[in-house]
């Protein structure tokens, strides 16, 4: 993909677009203060997974048990910890997707990226399969992109032996979201001063414009 028209201009293009979107979802907000100050309970988690359409098919006793287990792993995590070491994220993601498997047996893969997010929200990449969407269509266009495994499609989680696949999946696309947000750090940092923008994760509005390119929405 040239960079005469590329991910670069279309990030130009809509960067004021995709921070008025991010500024728009107060539940994330409101779940990142609750972290920072140490007042995050079963009710915040489970309205802030319930707007993400994280418990699809769950019963309310199943979304308690799943929140209450995330809110034991946010407060043991080290707050400190650098999630931009790929390690220390595949142990992050393996150590959360199990928890959370251990309440529901289920793939929590876009849930697990998430919740990390809440914790990490400068360094965590979501998984969203409108971004996958993007990234398959973009892989085969961008040479950077071009030389990490092709993205294909998620793993099923039938087993707990199956969250390494899970992980090994969401590692390579997290890598390849992280390429394009270190290869455009200095393009984000010039339309941050031109706007004046105060959304603080960049790392998430690369996301975004991903999300944008691969939906289907006509109002993105």
């Amino acid at each position: 993909m040239s960079e005469m028209m590329s991910f670069k201009r279309y990030l130009t293009d809509n960067y004021p677009r995709a921070c008025q979107l991010q500024r728009d979802i107060v539940e994330d907000a409101t779940v990142k203060a609750a972290l920072r100050n140490n007042s995050l309970d079963v009710a915040l988690v489970t309205s802030w997974m319930t707007h993400y359409n994280l418990f699809q098919g769950r019963t309310t006793d199943q979304r308690r048990r799943v929140a209450m287990r995330f809110l034991r792993f946010a407060k043991d995590a080290d707050k400190r910890a650098n999630l931009a070491d790929r390690k220390v994220l595949q142990a992050a993601y393996a150590k959360l997707f199990r928890a959370l498997y251990d309440e529901v047996n289920r793939s929590w893969m876009s849930a697990t990226s998430k919740l990390l997010w809440c914790i990490y929200p400068d360094t965590v990449a979501i998984y969203d399969s409108f971004v996958e969407r993007a990234l398959i269509v973009m892989q085969v266009l961008d040479d950077g992109l071009a030389r990490f495994p092709r993205i294909g499609s998620p793993p099923s989680v039938k087993s707990v032996e199956d969250i390494a696949g899970a992980t090994a999946y969401y590692l390579n696309y997290s890598d390849m979201v992280r390429h394009l947000f270190e290869r455009h750090t200095g393009t984000l940092n010039k339309l941050r001063k031109q706007y004046n923008e105060s959304y603080p994760h960049d790392i998430r509005i690369i996301d975004k414009m991903l999300w944008m390119i691969g939906s289907s929405r006509k109002s993105v």
